[in-house]
């Protein structure tokens, strides 16, 4: 059986061109003062790279190649840093990478997969990587392929219309996928005109990754038995998709005055009537709505559970509904309730600190204040008070809970480049030893956000895109 060549809409024109259009379609303006490329020194990245040498270069764009080295594969990981370091070199595209201490990624919350914590930690470093640079955007090579395949794995997983919208373009207004248009043999061909070699990475075979089996297992299957075309279709199920969701989110922003979420700090309520008189795709919609509002993000919700949570709306009950990341759905005094299970803390020396809210620290006598608002650019982190902080709510992991120092507690002090211990930095930092166990430490479900009177942690910190500011105080109980 001769296998069809896959196209798309605009297979036609030459490469450069079409680069250049996605990324002018994508972008808010010019290149601006830089773009970083994530830059693994894959087939994908490497065209990416490459083609905004050709394309985006000319016109006056910096570009930086930043790579993250994840720490799993050992000597065969470095050999690729080096490789993808000497083909930035010979695209004259200055090269910068980090390198992750690869067990770290298995000590991840949440029940994060290791391909999810992975793709956390190297967004971090893109993001990082743009604010040190002043960089406008951060680009990467997601490929039409990679759309096809997570709109099916979403598919399999029983998502709803969002996940069947595959992945974004634009990712929080500055990550660009301009190559989402572009099949990765179109790339690859692309990549041995220009003669540009890459590397492989071993791991994109390993059968143990879902993606894998799915990009070779079942795509060459439906291609053979069912339809040769099946990734351009689902590639164009993304497009319509997507089409939707943006009808959608505008339908339920002029519907936000008869039907919305209240706000109660570590929880959400809206009357479990109004959900009644709705069309259940409108209630599935402000189902996910309520929990984008508590988590920032509504990852890892499958359309059953959020069906669950209106069933649960319509018939009452006392039990309530535990959901995924430590949230719980309930219903009280005639109200649909979303917010964090007290639960996830069990330690006795643990208290959970709602937003806004505030927790009373025995060992110090000294309360703990959480108050949420708007990024405020009169605000400097570096200044003022050290009984103040100011952290970036959307970067957390909530729910956030106040404790007492513990054995082998570790952070990254904001300013330093490394993760420190808490008993270090206390011996840096001139605390007694009588007094330590007197500091309150928040923390979220990744670890510590602020060191209470001292120093926040690196993540937390407040950044150029910060949309929600999350202030915390220490004062007299």
């Amino acid at each position: 059986m001769t296998r069809r060549k896959p196209d798309t809409d605009k297979r036609t024109g030459d490469l450069g061109d079409r680069f250049r259009q996605a990324f002018w379609s994508l972008a808010r303006s010019g290149p601006g003062p830089g773009i970083v490329v994530a830059f693994s020194g894959g087939a994908d990245s490497t065209a990416l790279l490459a083609l905004s040498v050709e394309a985006l270069r000319p016109s006056g764009a910096r570009l930086i190649a930043a790579h993250l080295d994840h720490g799993l594969r050992g000597a065969e990981s470095r050999q690729d840093r080096e490789t993808a370091a000497a083909l930035a070199g010979r695209l004259g595209v200055p090269f910068l990478y980090e390198e992750v201490e690869g067990r770290s990624l298995f000590n991840r919350p949440g029940g994060l997969s290791l391909e999810a914590a992975a793709r956390r930690v190297r967004y971090r470093f893109l993001k990082r990587v743009r604010e040190e640079q002043g960089a406008d955007y951060i680009l990467t090579g997601h490929t039409a392929d990679d759309n096809a395949e997570a709109v099916l794995m979403n598919l399999l997983r029983g998502s709803g219309p969002a996940g069947l919208a595959g992945i974004p373009p634009v990712r929080e207004g500055f990550i660009l996928r301009p190559l989402l248009s572009f099949w990765r043999e179109e790339l690859e061909g692309y990549l041995a005109k220009q003669g540009l070699s890459y590397v492989q990475d071993g791991t994109n075979l390993d059968p143990a990754f879902t993606r894998n089996r799915v990009r070779h297992e079942l795509i060459p299957y439906l291609v053979e038995r069912y339809n040769p075309r099946v990734k351009e279709a689902l590639a164009r199920t993304a497009r319509l998709m997507r089409d939707e969701e943006e009808a959608w989110a505008e339908a339920l922003k002029q519907a936000e005055p008869k039907v919305s979420w209240q706000d109660l700090g570590g929880r959400v309520r809206l009357p479990a009537r109004a959900l009644a008189g709705l069309h259940r795709a409108v209630g599935r919609r402000l189902v996910r709505e309520g929990v984008r509002r508590l988590l920032g993000r509504v990852w890892g919700f499958s359309l059953s559970r959020v069906d669950e949570v209106l069933d649960l709306a319509d018939q009452g009950g006392e039990k309530g509904l535990d959901l995924p990341q430590g949230l719980r759905a309930w219903v009280e005094a005639g109200d649909l309730v979303l917010g964090f299970q007290t639960a996830a803390f069990p330690a006795e020396d643990e208290h959970v600190l709602a937003v806004p809210g505030r927790v009373f620290f025995e060992a110090s006598g000294l309360e703990v204040v959480a108050e949420l608002g708007p990024m405020e650019a009169k605000v400097d982190p570096k200044s003022g008070s050290p009984d103040v902080a100011h952290l970036d709510w959307d970067r957390l992991s909530p729910p956030l809970a106040v404790r007492p120092v513990r054995p082998g507690d570790r952070f990254q002090p904001l300013g330093m480049s490394g993760v420190k211990k808490v008993g270090d930095f206390f011996t840096d930092a001139k605390v007694p030893v009588h007094q330590r166990a007197r500091v309150p430490l928040v923390v979220d479900r990744e670890g510590i956000i602020w060191v209470g009177g001292y120093r926040p942690d690196e993540r937390a910190r407040l950044r150029p895109e910060t949309r929600q500011m999350l202030t915390l105080t220490l004062r007299e109980g």
